[in-house]
């Protein structure tokens, strides 16, 4: 068949040596002193994992991580109380302002009608001044009769 012999020339030719040399590596074992030295590299990452471990869950470390937990649960309670206490501040202050607005017109409209109340006194003076002259014009005078004061007999 001639196509199978045009289609090898496509094909990647295949290494024997490569194979052989490939398949030797995987048959040998580790030297003895790599071993040893993959060994005590595990041994000396364990030791600090164990040492850790123990550190981590020993007593003092447990306690202290509880007062953490405890101390974050205070603080976030004492945080609450402060922003609760900020907004009703700002409350307050907002009714503080309108308090003092309120005052300020109150204020004004005092000294509206206290120079209302002055300038109805000017007049009740001034009206009651009238009526004390008309009263002095129309009071008999002695030795006087009725007709000067210009009333019939």
């Amino acid at each position: 068949m001639d196509t199978e012999e045009d289609m090898s020339e496509f094909v990647m030719p295949i290494d024997k040596e490569k194979d052989s040399s490939e398949s030797a590596l995987c048959g040998r074992k580790l030297p003895l002193w790599l071993g040893l030295l993959l060994l005590l590299v595990a041994v000396g990452l364990l030791v600090p994992m164990i040492y850790f471990a123990v550190i981590a869950n020993s007593k003092a470390c447990v306690d202290g991580l509880q007062a953490q937990k405890e101390c974050q649960e205070v603080n976030q309670h004492v945080q609450r109380q402060l922003t609760q206490a900020q907004e009703l501040l700002h409350k307050k202050e907002a009714e503080a302002a309108t308090c003092k607005q309120a005052v300020v017109t109150l204020r004004d409209s005092l000294k509206k009608e206290q120079a209302r109340v002055e300038e109805l006194q000017g007049e009740l003076a001034t009206l009651n001044q009238q009526l004390h002259d008309l009263s002095e014009k129309l009071r008999p005078q002695p030795g006087l009769g009725r007709l000067q004061l210009g009333f019939p007999v």
